[in-house]
């Protein structure tokens, strides 16, 4: 099933019939054909009518003009979203349009409509900065060229982003529907398996391609910790499913997610060096794919979900937290949470330690502030170890390039500084006298303890020590003690990266499955 073959122009790495449903007892036979950049759901073509898709296209393909006259003191009403930055070429789509403003009082503009020409300018290849710049010298009146662009609209609604948007209603009709008895007795008989195999004369129509550029596959069901049996679900960052892919067997569904989650990988890949070469150095992304976070127990109690997409970003000393994947640089600076690398800790949470529930590979990303901590989770071990390096060399570098941070605090009753340095290692700072009164290295501290709230207790190994376990214990005293301690850990964390030499040699992006 893996060997590379042409379907219509796609370059398939591996293909396969499977049975797809949609949350309910009603299935269908189907043909997966994937190709390096997308997943092809396919149907045999029973000549009764045309996919939605192509009846989506055709809409989409046509173009409408409407006139937008500003008010007084007014503008026209409309955001956007998308632009040609960074070597990607976005649609520019209108993603909020304000009540009561010209935009909305035409009647004729809706979100998710993509902007084609202003003024009979086609804006092809323009960036987000250029088309806004054409919308402000329109004047009081201009005209856009605007498609509807379906696929797009889930994706302007972030709660919603990858929410599944009815492409399968597409599958489930009256022919398709049998009864559940029939269905678990057909379900993956060598009979109806055969019949589709051999049967290549067969006409298939494709129903919908999934783009698998930061995309996101799961076997849970949607919300929750219940994992599907031999099943899995891929959504497009545009919020299409492929609806839930019944395997034949444990073997197929293991091929299928590790043949998917590569090219996810790979094209994840790419994003990160086509982005970075448009970044500062400083701002380099390392990391990006899906995590799962934990909901709090009075959030969206009535529908019972407690797990949420998150798309997770390591950039430059950063930790972000978007809804959905950022469309373009501005966006970039759009997140849920944003925290520096070094003010948090991440720790794994053990699969044979107590959990909130039956999820695996499951951590915490722990911030000063006791609300919000995340836990979250990722689909596999292997997804975990990509993220755990990543965050690992992001922590490396941002340290190297800070080389030291000091705190304020009291030592003995005395206003003093701690002081974290690379290369000095840990040391305290003196004001009355401005001198350095103790120092140690990184290697000769033994425990750090604190209490929350105000102290924190250093151990330090000492041969100088009059103590008979040579060990030195220094209290301190500092207002934001959280933060000092997961600063502490992430100097600790560069050293012992820096002392690995392979470690600093491995490939600087996470993720990848090929160049």
């Amino acid at each position: 099933m893996s060997v590379t073959k042409s379907h219509h122009n796609l370059d398939v790495v591996h293909h396969g019939i499977v049975l797809i449903s949609d949350e309910t007892s009603t299935s269908r036979s189907s043909r997966l054909l994937l190709s390096k950049d997308e997943l092809c759901i396919q149907v045999i073509d029973d000549g009764t009518a045309e996919p939605e898709e192509a009846k989506d296209i055709l809409m989409e393909n046509a173009t409408r003009q409407v006139v937008i006259v500003k008010k007084p003191d007014s503008g026209f009403g409309l955001s956007i979203k998308g632009g040609s930055e960074n070597a990607q070429n976005m649609p520019i789509v209108i993603s909020k349009i304000f009540k009561g403003l010209p935009a909305d009082e035409c009647g004729e503009l809706f979100i998710g409509d993509a902007i084609v020409e202003v003024n009979g300018v086609s804006i092809e290849g323009q960036s987000h900065d250029e088309v806004v710049n054409m919308l402000k010298s329109s004047g009081d009146q201009v005209t856009l060229g605007v498609r509807h662009f379906t696929h797009m609209t889930p994706f302007l609604k972030p709660a919603q982003s990858l929410q599944p948007d009815g492409t399968l209603d597409q599958l489930f009709d009256g022919r398709s529907t049998r009864s559940n008895k029939a269905q678990s007795e057909s379900r993956f008989s060598d009979s109806k398996w055969q019949q589709h195999i051999d049967g290549r004369e067969k006409k298939w129509k494709t129903l919908t391609s999934l783009p698998l550029a930061m995309a996101y596959v799961t076997r849970y069901l949607w919300g929750t910790d219940n994992i599907r049996s031999n099943s899995f679900e891929v959504r497009a960052v545009d919020g299409r499913s492929s609806g839930i892919v019944h395997c034949e067997d444990t073997s197929a569904l293991e091929q299928w997610i590790a043949h998917i989650s590569k090219h996810i990988l790979s094209l994840n890949h790419k994003s990160i060096k086509m982005s970075n070469k448009y970044l500062h150095q400083s701002e380099q992304i390392s990391y990006i794919g899906w995590v799962n976070e934990y909901l709090n127990d009075d959030d969206q109690e009535e529908l019972k979900i407690r797990w949420q997409p998150r798309f997770l970003i390591l950039k430059g000393s950063d930790v972000c937290f978007f809804d959905v994947p950022p469309l373009n640089s501005e966006d970039l600076n759009k997140c849920v949470y944003l925290y520096k690398c070094y003010d948090v800790a991440v720790k794994q949470v053990p699969n044979n330690s107590p959990r909130r529930d039956k999820r695996d590979n499951c951590f915490l990303i722990e911030t000063p502030i006791q609300v919000p901590n995340h836990y979250l989770s990722f689909e596999s071990a292997s997804g975990f170890e990509l993220f755990e390096q990543a965050y690992y060399r992001t922590v490396y570098n941002t340290i190297s390039q800070m080389q030291s941070r000091t705190f304020a605090c009291n030592f003995e009753g005395r206003p003093s500084g701690i002081v974290f340095d690379i290369k000095q290692g840990i040391s305290l700072y003196d004001i009355p006298t401005k001198s350095y009164i103790w120092q140690y290295r990184f290697r000769d501290l033994q425990a750090v303890a604190d209490d929350g709230k105000l102290c924190v207790q250093l151990s330090f190994s000492d041969d100088r020590s009059l103590n008979a376990d040579r060990i030195e214990v220094k209290d301190i005293e500092c207002e934001d003690v959280v933060t000092v301690v997961f600063n502490l850990h992430s100097f600790v964390l560069a050293k012992i990266v820096s002392t690995d030499p392979d470690y600093l040699k491995a490939n600087r992006y996470v993720g990848s499955a090929e160049d």
